[in-house]
């Protein structure tokens, strides 16, 4: 009998059915939450104990704290759905992946593209320490939201004044991490779609900028914050344009990860000099609409002919596979044996005191949990984005 490799274990046609179970589903859902709780905590009780004497160390244990929640969406992405990326990128990039602090620049164009970011995150192994701005409600939401609250994630509010001075005060943390830090940045604001992309272009005709394709208009402001507040320490921007091959896997959504199928991502990559952006703050805004302008020219490319380099004259280069690392399967595995019989422990005890309320009690649980689910798949979608660009959508007097 020959022996089936770690990586291919979750591509074989007899797992296909197993992986489109609702039950699997549930624990899959049910693992993240729990554990998420437990690690909530663990972070809450460092952060109030140990973080005001000793940043550092917190920092450290807090990485492997992170890395243990957030690679359990990982292990959807690459164990359980056999998704995989596939990157295009120089030499230098390579070399450099995971030893520099980093402003990583991202086109939001589908629902699961900051999830190929985190693939590579991992396998530059820089999960455990990506940063990312989000909406200031998500500090409240349980798991992912707490452990960012922990992390010295950024919560803007939009409102620019106020979220200004949090950048500038917030973006101070990371200078002195132990480790290398990415911060990621949808300098769109939001998720691509027709209806935002014409009222994106209706924008830039009205204020002269050039009109794009396949992205919408950046916001620049954000942008220029960023950009004078990491100068001198954080040396480059990773400019990443993902794109998806749909001949090789899946159309790109969560739901269809869940259910087993494969999602293939390609990835551009341009590695820039983070000092090569004007001190100004015109000349910063021109260097993002002329970076978005290249960005643009790659995606097109890309969907047109397969090839981020056909259509344009940016480096061709040869598109390399990752590795995946072991560590996403081996948390996942731990966590879920552990969940999985406190679980069975439970229902085994409701079940054997032969209350009907009790029984009543363990239905609704795995109810909520099924519910709770569904509701997660659907904040992905690409529906459930901001209202920008809604032209239909009334405007309070």
């Amino acid at each position: 009998m020959s022996l089936v490799q770690p990586e291919r274990m979750w591509e074989l046609e007899d797992f296909t059915e197993i992986r489109r179970w609702y039950a699997l589903h549930l624990l899959l859902c049910v693992t993240f939450f729990i554990s998420g709780v437990i690690i909530n905590f663990i972070q809450f009780v460092l952060y109030v104990t140990l973080r005001p004497f000793n940043k550092s160390l917190y920092c450290q244990l807090n990485y492997y704290l992170m890395y243990s929640l957030m690679s359990q969406v990982l292990f959807l992405a690459e164990w359980w759905s056999g998704s995989d990326v596939r990157v295009f990128a120089s030499e230098e990039c390579f070399n450099k992946w995971g030893k520099e602090h980093a402003l990583i620049i991202m086109n939001h164009t589908y629902e699961v593209d900051w999830l190929m970011g985190w693939i590579i995150a991992d396998r530059s192994k820089t999960l455990g320490s990506a940063k990312v701005f989000v909406k200031k409600m998500m500090q409240y939401v349980p798991t992912i939201g707490w452990a960012w609250r922990c992390s010295d994630i950024i919560f803007l509010n939009r409102n620019w004044q106020e979220d200004k001075r949090i950048m500038q005060n917030q973006i101070k943390e990371f200078f002195d991490y132990p480790y290398p830090v990415w911060m990621l940045l949808f300098a769109e604001g939001t998720r691509f779609t027709p209806e935002k992309h014409e009222a994106s272009m209706e924008f830039a005709r009205k204020r002269g900028l050039p009109e794009l394709k396949r992205h919408l208009i950046p916001r620049t402001r954000g942008f220029i914050q960023c950009a004078q507040s990491l100068k001198g320490k954080f040396p480059v921007i990773y400019d990443v344009t993902v794109g998806f091959n749909t001949k090789e896997g899946e159309e790109p959504t969560l739901q269809n990860m869940l259910r087993g199928h494969k999602v293939m991502s390609e990835i551009y990559v341009r590695r820039l000099p983070l000092d090569e952006v004007p001190d100004d703050d015109e000349g910063a805004s021109k260097y993002l609409h002329d970076l978005y302008r290249t960005k643009d020219q790659l995606l097109d490319s890309y969907l047109n002919t397969g090839s981020f380099t056909k259509e344009n004259d940016q480096p061709d280069h040869k598109g390399r596979a990752m590795p995946r690392r072991l560590f996403s399967l081996l948390n996942m595995i731990g966590w879920a044996a552990f969940v999985l019989s406190r679980i069975l422990s439970f229902y085994y005890n409701l079940i054997t005191s032969g209350s009907i309320l009790s029984i009543s009690f363990a239905i609704g649980i795995v109810i909520f949990a099924y519910i709770c689910l569904y509701k997660m798949i659907g904040l992905t979608k690409i529906a459930k984005g901001s209202q920008y660009g809604n032209t239909g959508a009334k405007k309070k007097e």
